[in-house]
């Protein structure tokens, strides 16, 4: 995760928990919820790969493989870097 220097340690902790319960709901098969959650999670902190990386494995659960391979494109950009 990044750190942003106009966040603060209150948006950090709530990005965090929207990817927490991102997962959580995608274990449970609630895909549509999981990418709810993971897009709150990114209006936080856009450049959190792992929270890019994880909406693209939920998208592609759901076979919506375009949209999942954008988001591991972001996620791997943000990883790797420019």
């Amino acid at each position: 995760m990044t750190w942003s220097e106009n966040m603060d340690l209150g948006q950090l902790k709530q990005e965090e928990r929207w990817v927490k319960k991102g997962n959580i709901l995608d274990s449970q098969g609630k895909f549509e919820e999981a990418i709810a959650s993971y897009d709150k999670a990114l209006q936080i902190d856009p450049d959190d790969a792992d929270a890019w990386f994880d909406k693209g494995e939920t998208l592609e659960k759901m076979g919506k493989l375009t949209e999942a391979e954008k988001c591991f494109k972001i996620a791997t950009k943000l990883y790797v870097g420019d």
